[in-house]
């Protein structure tokens, strides 16, 4: 995949956790912890994700299915997991990380630690997203 066009640069420089662009145009920010604001944005406005570029601090499995559920069209971050990283690219869905890891680093993983197991439990993107439709935020 190409470069990333500025998106990780700004996340980082607005010290946003979640930002999600259509070509130049913002869709949705959030400085709020990342996986809670995909859940909301995946959940509540789902349309701002179709074919868009997103940029997270980190991507784990939980992250990735969220991303798979909304058919985003690009995937910018920090660091993924090989976990996610197979998930997005059997979906065929471009993606970035400046680094690859086996488990997201400590001080990335804030509010979805408990979801990385639930989303592997789940095994696919669709089961993962029933399982969070019956727990709040």
């Amino acid at each position: 995949m190409a470069p990333s066009p500025g998106i990780l640069k700004r996340l980082t420089g607005q010290k946003l956790q979640l930002l999600v662009e259509n070509g130049d145009r913002l869709l949705f920010a959030s400085d709020r912890p990342a996986f809670r604001a995909l859940w909301t944005v995946a959940f509540e406005r789902p349309q701002l994700l179709d074919g868009a570029d997103v940029a997270l601090p980190a991507v784990g499995l939980a992250a990735a299915y969220l991303l798979i559920y909304g058919k985003v069209g690009r995937v910018f971050t920090h660091a993924m997991t090989r976990e996610a990283r197979a998930a997005l690219r059997e979906l065929g869905i471009e993606h970035s990380a400046k680094s690859l890891c086996r488990k997201l680093p400590p001080d990335l993983v804030e509010s979805a630690e408990g979801y990385e197991a639930l989303a592997r439990e789940a095994v696919t993107p669709l089961a993962f997203v029933e399982q969070l439709r019956r727990r709040a935020p």
